[in-house]
């Protein structure tokens, strides 16, 4: 009888107070049972480890410890996860209860299967069936995204990349013709747009992200998506400036 697949769940917080437990009991009252949560918390100075603590029955794994942002937590979540599969849960988000009708689907180890995310802030759900040229242009929600085992123990996140390390990592899992991107038609999450990721610029990326583009996808998209980009940058600057 073939078992059903383990799931991790890994969500990483920092003064998480307002948010986590809904986040919790997003996890906790799953209908889907085969599954582990991970919580990584960076040193929290608010309740955030009383809640964890109040829910400590339901946690498999969790850690304390300040680290180097929120992809070195990550990478933390990624090392302590066993699951057959794994997805990160921000903080201030919350996994529909959908797990019971995508794990039957999770059957092949070298696909990335992924869905999407409602935006609450925009009020719109994101953002469909991705092809190479779209995440060129665009990331996919990692919060409806479930990456084998294959993946998430073989690669870790690139921590020069301060807010869209998640990006890097989903473009060159995407150059790797080993794995294959599956689509699901489900809702997975509710995603809160007002973290870091929302409120800051990841310079250091947005100057390479052409060349991993080039390096993972294809030159030609890169070519036009920095002459894409260069033409938006001009027709703000005129607009502004008028």
């Amino acid at each position: 009888m073939k078992r059903n697949p383990k799931i991790s769940i890994v969500t990483v917080v920092y003064n998480g107070e307002l948010t986590l437990e809904s986040t919790i009991l997003s996890v906790v009252n799953q209908d889907y049972q085969d599954t582990e949560f991970i919580v990584i918390d960076g040193g929290s100075t608010d309740s955030t480890i009383d809640i964890i603590k109040k829910y400590e029955s339901n946690i498999t794994h969790w850690v304390s410890e300040s680290d180097k942002g929120i992809y070195d937590a990550m990478n933390k979540g990624l090392q302590l996860a066993t699951g057959d599969w794994l997805i990160f849960i921000g903080c201030d988000d919350l996994v529909l209860n959908v797990l019971h009708r995508i794990a039957p689907i999770l059957t092949d180890n070298n696909s990335l299967y992924y869905g999407n995310a409602f935006f609450n802030k925009e009020l719109l759900i994101y953002d469909g069936e991705f092809n190479g040229f779209k995440l060129s242009k665009r990331n996919i929600c990692h919060q409806a995204i479930f990456y084998p085992k294959s993946i998430y123990k073989n690669r870790k996140y690139d921590l020069n990349y301060r807010i869209l390390a998640d990006y890097n990592y989903n473009i060159i899992s995407f150059g790797d013709r080993s794995i294959t991107f599956v689509y699901l038609p489900f809702l997975i999450s509710v995603f809160n747009q007002y973290g870091c990721s929302n409120q800051n610029v990841d310079k250091i990326f947005l100057k390479d992200k052409y060349s991993i583009v080039g390096e993972n996808i294809s030159f030609v998209y890169a070519v036009y998506i920095k002459i894409y980009d260069f033409l938006k940058k001009q027709a703000k600057k005129f607009l502004y400036d008028k």
